[in-house]
């Protein structure tokens, strides 16, 4: 049995017993028997319980990211062509494949109560999304714009997407298990994508009242 399979095992069975129980209870014996290894473990994969907690926390969040980077836009890519591409990029890493369920269930605990895991992840894996999201949302936005307005807008697209990550439960019972199903990343990313430059005045409205005039596209240059 090689090292890579043992470090694995621990990992998987900390985040399952860490999302479970929480950090404070969640023991270093109690992963080690789950996953089948010495107690020692812990310490020579790891170093400590600490650090094998926010490893697995960065793998809940973040084992997506290099299986599925952002893509590397041309000069002159305009910025709703990049904010799709963000948010159809996003949903991939979010919806794609079937990922443990400890993921979801670590990190909602994590946001209800942070720990230091939620800092390093935070700034070493969520900030650099954040930025070129910043980056496309200020190009449709006038100029002046506060900061604080891009970073509200640009989280309002990113809950959009995190809806149908952790609300799936309810979405599908609200619209029905059949209809939720046909709901595919790409029909999801096109919703998003046009709501959003709806919101930001690119694009047209998604319904408007009878006798309404059609809204028309002020796209700006760039």
């Amino acid at each position: 049995m090689d090292a890579d399979d043992t470090r694995n095992r621990v990992l998987q069975a900390a985040g399952k017993i860490f999302a479970e129980s929480g950090y404070e209870l969640g023991t270093v014996r109690e992963i080690c028997e789950q996953a089948g290894a010495n107690i020692a473990a812990v310490n020579y994969y790891f170093g400590d319980k600490k650090s094998l907690y926010l490893a697995a926390c960065v793998e809940a969040q973040c084992v997506r990211e290099g299986a599925v980077p952002m893509p590397e836009w041309p000069p002159g890519t305009p910025p709703a062509q990049r904010l799709r591409d963000f948010i159809h990029t996003f949903l991939r890493r979010l919806l794609e494949e079937e990922r443990p369920a400890w993921h979801r269930q670590l990190m909602l605990r994590e946001m209800a109560t942070p720990t230091e895991a939620c800092s390093q992840v935070v700034e070493d894996y969520i900030r650099p999304m954040a930025l070129v999201l910043r980056g496309i949302v200020e190009e449709l936005l006038p100029a002046g714009t506060s900061e604080v307005d891009a970073f509200l807008i640009g989280f309002s697209v990113v809950a959009q997407c995190l809806f149908y990550h952790i609300n799936q439960p309810i979405a599908s019972r609200l619209m029905g298990t059949d209809e939720y199903g046909r709901l595919t990343i790409d029909k999801l990313t096109e919703h998003i994508t046009r709501f959003s430059l709806a919101a930001l005045g690119y694009a047209a409205p998604l319904t408007r009242p009878a006798g309404q005039a059609e809204f028309v596209s002020h796209e700006r240059a760039h």
